[in-house]
């Protein structure tokens, strides 16, 4: 899909595009005389209650476990044969329709019914032509035909379908949500920062984390993306996987999954690569300014997520040209304790940052604000480097050889001017979410990221890969297989706890409860296959069991009655 932004100059738009080109030249309605077009009567959104809005915002901001919320979702109920009108072309017919929503920075859009026929175009710009998306084509199609647009920037958004005279009729367009964006991330009214709302402590990704990593971080800032989910953002970045296969795989956080599932379907969620700023703001109350490429693509399809270690992994569906030059990011799934850690977010939907860590990383089961489970999670326990925000969730650590180790899943980590808090964040473990605790393999990374089971225990990014720079590090923990497999029973258990177990004798357990504070520990010997709960009060516990010959993770669920 290929977005322009269009300069008004004596009346000519110069057109600056980058992306995926699937066609030439800009909606067909701009070339017709406005005397032979049909008029067009607006369909206006109804006003909803800004101050609650920002109210329950001002709450929630600081609440990394959730999508940072730069919209409102509004329903309608607008398709090709209730709304808009059409207007016939000596190749085909335009059908374009007219939306407004008072007071909107920005509007983006969800079809419950997205299915066009190969030739034809959809493009969606704004009432002064200055912000043009499109074209969407035929290439977007999906077998449930949903799609999710990225954001026109104004209040009255045009979308025009054009369908060639020889597929007439076999197009189905209808919209089901318009996004009132009443925050935008190209808000210069915000604050001081030309982009977006995060604050200024905050390191553009091209400022410098140090020698020793900006070598690495010029190409994995090419994997991270910002993508939005109706009304919230969230980051990501792409994966790789043992077969180097560039399968388009996006690692995220579970919540910003689960915090929307029912109301934003995965189909609908939109990606933005490569956004950049050509001149990085460092910690300063200096602006960025806005980078050139507008590279989105829309549509995923979630193949594993777990909340142990708050960990999703979807499928992008629709294409990442070989011209965008992105980058697939490596793994370690050793539990290793890094040298020092870097992240790569787009905080609060603004453009691309970078935050570094210096000192160990912190082991702990955080109770993180918002998520149902206690998650296994890297402690950073206060960022040299920047910091992380809402909109941040999702997003990649990486250690010291450039490879993920988590993914961001709460923590306190904020702004005070142009230096953090202190505070801490807390990141998903990899090596916890390579083997899913639930019986369903296909919900452990390992079945997607080692899918000819060569059991790496480390992967490079996939430039480094292709390049020759390969790991052969291996162990034998497989998921989902008998070698990991631990049973507890009985389960509900009134205090004693029987633990079956295939992966090993040598095992130490940690128990936590419901609100993530340690209350018990001990080994698992074959004089002593059990836990005693009965000091426990009913309730539901986690036991994190650790294999002290190979390290494997396991964390299982216990209640207590």
């Amino acid at each position: 899909m290929v977005r322009y932004k269009l300069l008004v100059v004596l009346s000519l738009f110069v057109i600056i595009a980058s992306a995926q080109v699937t066609n030439e030249g800009v909606p067909l309605s701009w070339s017709i005389n406005a005397q032979n077009k049909s008029n067009v009567t607006a369909v206006l959104m109804k006003s909803f209650d800004l101050s609650k809005i920002q109210a329950e915002d001002a709450k929630n901001d600081a609440n990394k476990s959730i999508p940072w919320r730069f919209g409102y979702e509004l329903d309608v109920n607008l398709n090709l044969d209730n709304s808009g009108v059409w207007d016939e072309l000596p190749n085909g017919r335009i059908w374009r329709i007219n939306i407004v929503s008072k007071g909107a920075k920005t509007l983006n859009f969800i079809f419950n019914k997205f299915k066009v026929p190969e030739g034809a175009t959809v493009y969606l710009y704004n009432r002064d032509r200055s912000d043009l998306l499109g074209a969407y084509t035929s290439v977007f199609n999906r077998p449930d035909k949903m799609l999710g647009t990225w954001m026109v920037q104004g209040e009255n958004i045009w979308i025009e379908y054009f369908e060639p005279t020889e597929v007439k009729g076999k197009g189905e367009l209808s919209l089901s949500k318009v996004v009132h964006g009443y925050r935008s991330i190209t808000d210069v009214e915000i604050k001081a920062k030309a982009l977006g709302s995060s604050e200024d402590c905050n390191q553009d990704v091209d400022c410098t984390v140090g020698a020793d990593f900006d070598p690495l971080k010029e190409n994995l800032k090419r994997s991270v993306a910002l993508f939005i989910l109706g009304g919230g953002v969230c980051s990501g970045t792409l994966i790789n996987n043992t077969s180097n296969d560039r399968k388009p795989y996006f690692l995220s956080a579970n919540h910003c999954y689960i915090s929307t599932r029912g109301t934003e379907d995965p189909a609908t969620w939109a990606f933005r690569f490569n956004w950049v700023s050509p001149n990085p703001s460092c910690a300063t109350t200096t602006p960025s300014t806005d980078g050139s490429f507008n590279q989105t693509t829309s549509g995923a399809t979630v193949l594993a997520n777990n909340s142990d270690s708050d960990v999703l992994l979807i499928n992008i569906d629709t294409g990442l040209p070989d011209e965008w030059n992105l980058e697939w990011a490596g793994w370690d799934r050793t539990g290793d304790v890094p040298e020092f850690a870097v992240g790569i977010h787009h905080p609060n939907g603004d453009i691309m940052k970078v935050c570094r860590e210096n000192a160990a990383l912190g082991s702990a089961i955080e109770t993180i604000q918002g998520l149902v489970a206690p998650v296994n999670s890297w402690v950073v326990n206060d960022w040299d480097l920047g910091v992380t925000e809402g909109g941040s969730s999702g997003s990649a650590l990486f250690d010291s050889n450039g490879r993920i180790v988590g993914q961001l899943a709460g923590g306190g980590a904020a702004c005070q001017g142009t230096v953090d808090n202190d505070l801490p964040d807390f990141y998903g473990k990899f090596n916890v979410s390579w083997c899913s605790s639930t019986t369903d393999s296909n919900n452990s990374l390992s079945s997607w990221l080692d899918p000819s089971n060569t059991r790496k225990t480390k992967l490079n990014m996939l430039s480094q890969e292709l390049g020759g720079q390969t790991s052969t590090e291996t162990n034998n923990i497989v998921c989902g297989g008998a070698e990991t497999d631990i049973v507890l029973f009985p389960n509900p258990t009134q205090g004693m706890v029987n633990v079956s177990s295939t992966a090993g004798e040598n095992l130490t357990y940690l128990i936590y409860d419901i609100f993530g504070q340690l209350v018990g520990s001990g080994q698992i010997t074959a004089e002593n296959p059990s836990i005693e709960l009965f000091d426990k009060a009913s309730g539901m516990y986690f036991i994190y069991f650790e294999n002290t010959t190979n390290g494997a993770p396991y964390t299982k669920r216990i209640l207590v009655r």
